[in-house]
């Protein structure tokens, strides 16, 4: 099985939940406050709803920067400092998020079907922990 073969090359396994909109999530703790956050291979950044920012005990730069999403669409995003990203307490890697509106993004799950999700975890993250998914499995492998 891949999760045996890689958690003895030192991977880490957080498991995953699909979707109604065929999503994969996972419960993940940002500052040690637990949240669901979307795994997203086609986002470069990781973000965090706006509205979370005191939720997630997150320092966020005054500077306001303009993201593209997959269309043609500009967001406005404000960087924040480092935060702790864990998993059922296991300290994963130093991160930092853009804070965003995602009232769109969480209204087009909702419409159909999923539930609302905190943040987004994007190919930074991604790329930075050498990660794995394997989509059978709903797992995501690490190497811390």
């Amino acid at each position: 099985m891949l999760k045996n073969i890689l958690e003895t090359k030192g991977y880490t396994t957080i498991r995953l939940k699909k979707t109604k909109s065929q999503h994969l999530v996972a419960l993940l703790e940002v500052n040690s406050t637990e949240g669901l956050f979307l795994i997203d291979t086609g986002a470069s950044n990781s973000c965090i709803r706006a509205d979370k920012e005191a939720h997630f005990t997150l320092i966020a730069k005054e500077n306001i920067l303009e993201l593209s999403g997959a269309g043609s669409e500009k967001l406005e995003a404000k960087p924040t400092t480092k935060s702790s990203i864990a998993y059922n307490g296991l300290f994963l890697v130093p991160l930092k998020f853009f804070l965003l509106d995602m009232t769109s993004i969480n209204n087009s799950l909702s419409e159909q079907g999923s539930e609302m999700i905190d943040g987004i975890i994007g190919a930074d993250f991604l790329k930075k922990t050498n990660a794995l998914i394997d989509y059978k499995s709903k797992r995501l492998f690490l190497k811390l």
